[in-house]
């Protein structure tokens, strides 16, 4: 038996797929965060080794096709090499991985997680590539996007009635502090790092709770669940949150469509990301707006993860073809493989 392990990683997490030449997901990792902008070396080395050897589990193998974010550095790469006698590598980025995932060699990807990026792919193979440069400069529509407005709206709660939002406590609750005084050293307060106590925020009318990590970019990507669970219970703030991030996504992805004139075309429209993938109003918000620009786009909902996709490129690479039924069992396989997924196939790791 031949396998295929796809490697998926980002700015939250790296999963690993371990399928066989039948279509079977027969393994998956999970490790930490890869992101060469934000993570050390040890720390993208050990999420690598982590995922990978998840996905093996002990596995003695004869031969393997790996694709997808591929280990460049050691120790990752070692737990494969003592896993098969023989292996074959086949960068594959985001882009190809996310094609790869629907089956589509062209049209428009929309990749919404923690960072955000727009895509588009003509069918003649030309590339254009907008977004991708972190928070400061980009990440529109990114759930760092969304859990940044929630932040902003839960401070700005107390100012008038017509600015109220559940998100003033739902945030501190999901962060397990005791209001947005502690938040507001989170996010500004350097000695709460060194486990000092800091003076009270005003306002706060307590004292914030020492020997709490600053907020990083993850954490704040985090809370777009929180300002997304919020907005689908019916908080209208929550909600221009979650509608306004969609909007700045949209306006790319639909400027990029006029970039590469795909206005008359049955454009796939591909959904990745955590964001894309699970928030029902963002999604429909930015199909809606993209429908307006090109009328007969064809949204387009992966059925596999990223990590599964880029294990179809490792098998395409075998010689085996994307036939309708391997993508069945592809997908049915994969939700009894990963770990704390639901009976849909979907977990909360990772934004």
């Amino acid at each position: 038996m031949r396998y295929a392990l796809g490697i998926d990683g980002g700015g939250s997490k790296c999963d690993a797929a371990l399928v066989d030449e039948t279509g079977a997901v027969v393994g998956w990792g999970r490790g930490g965060p890869i992101h060469i902008f934000y993570d050390p070396p040890e720390v993208i080395s050990a999420s690598f080794r982590d995922a990978v050897a998840g996905a093996l589990a002990g596995r003695r193998l004869e031969e393997l096709w790996v694709a997808g974010s591929t280990p460049r550095r050691e120790p990752s790469r070692e737990v494969l090499t003592s896993a098969a006698e023989v292996v074959h590598y086949r960068e594959a980025g985001e882009v190809d991985t996310a094609y790869a995932s629907v089956q589509e060699e062209w049209g428009l990807i929309v990749l919404a997680g923690t960072g955000s990026f727009v895509h588009g792919r003509t069918r003649d193979g030309r590339n254009v590539h907008w977004g991708g440069t972190g928070p400061v400069l980009n990440d529109y529509g990114s759930a760092y996007d969304i859990g940044l407005r929630g932040l902003r709206a839960a401070f700005r709660s107390h100012w008038t009635e017509s600015r109220r939002t559940a998100l003033a406590k739902a945030i501190p609750a999901a962060l397990q502090v005791k209001n947005l005084g502690v938040v507001f050293h989170m996010i500004y307060v350097d000695t709460i790092q060194r486990g000092q106590s800091p003076g009270p925020q005003p306002g706060s009318g307590e004292q914030a709770e020492a020997s709490l990590p600053p907020m990083n970019r993850r954490q704040i990507a985090a809370l777009a669940k929180v300002v997304n669970d919020e907005a689908e219970g019916g908080d209208r703030i929550a909600q221009e949150c979650v509608l306004r991030a969609a909007d700045e996504m949209a306006a790319n992805a639909a400027d990029m469509i006029r970039e590469l004139h795909m206005e008359e075309s049955a454009v796939p429209v591909i959904a990745i990301g955590g964001v894309a993938q699970r928030s029902r109003i963002w999604w429909e918000r930015v199909c809606k707006r993209i429908a307006a620009v090109a009328p007969r786009m064809r949204p387009l909902m992966p059925r596999v993860q990223p990590a599964t996709g880029a294990a179809l490129i490792g098998l395409r690479e075998m010689g085996i073809a994307w036939a309708p039924e391997l993508i069945d069992r592809l997908a049915a396989t994969e939700r009894g493989a990963r770990p704390g997924a639901d009976k849909n196939g979907e977990d909360d790791a990772g934004s």
